[in-house]
């Protein structure tokens, strides 16, 4: 293959996607919108962010929502790469966007992250990190393809306890750096 032969396979293959969103689009407008599983999907990216609000240490937020930041990058780059190769789908959307589902990646799993980093911060972080992933991959999941938010096609859901739960230490690793601190000018630290 050329590199203008690329060039114009990749050309196509975006239309494809262009495509694939259109469907997306249609398929939320016209079946999913207003349906009890539209209505959890939105709750879902909505409410753990409340909780969180309501509940978050005021004097360690900002370096907890860090790490909770940095689980939604993993999420988000982990679950584009899993979308685009068929392992799993999000059939019912909040935003109608044909590879994306805020829902889980963005809300649910960071903000249950958080939480579990704030509170007992002294407790052995692998328990934790295992309680996240075995949640996530077994309880969570299952739930979501039950009620059709997400959908497993090739895929087990032990990678997917492995994954959470290494997620979970690289966060709570983050979490406990001492690089957290004010930011000064160059003229402040002389």
């Amino acid at each position: 293959m050329t590199y203008q032969e690329g060039l114009n396979q990749i050309d196509k293959a975006t239309q494809k996607i262009t495509e694939a969103t259109q469907l997306t689009i249609e398929s939320v407008m016209n079946a999913f919108l207003f349906t009890w599983q539209w209505w959890i999907a939105l709750a879902m990216m909505i409410v753990p962010w409340v909780i969180w609000l309501i509940l978050r240490d005021r004097k360690n937020s900002a370096r907890i929502f860090s790490a909770g930041l940095l689980i939604m990058i993993m999420s988000e780059i982990f679950d584009a790469i899993g979308v685009s190769f068929g392992k799993w789908s999000y059939p019912v959307k909040v935003i109608p966007i044909s590879t994306v589902s805020f829902s889980f990646r963005l809300s649910v799993i960071p903000v249950f992250a958080m939480l579990l980093l704030q509170y007992k911060p002294h407790f052995n972080p692998y328990i934790k990190a295992i309680v996240f992933g075995g949640l996530g991959a077994y309880v969570g999941l299952p739930l979501l393809d039950l009620i059709d938010l997400h959908k497993t096609i090739d895929w087990s859901l032990t990678y997917s306890f492995f994954v959470l739960t290494l997620m979970y230490l690289i966060a709570h690793w983050f979490s406990r750096r001492n690089s957290f601190e004010e930011i000064k000018n160059n003229e402040d630290r002389h």
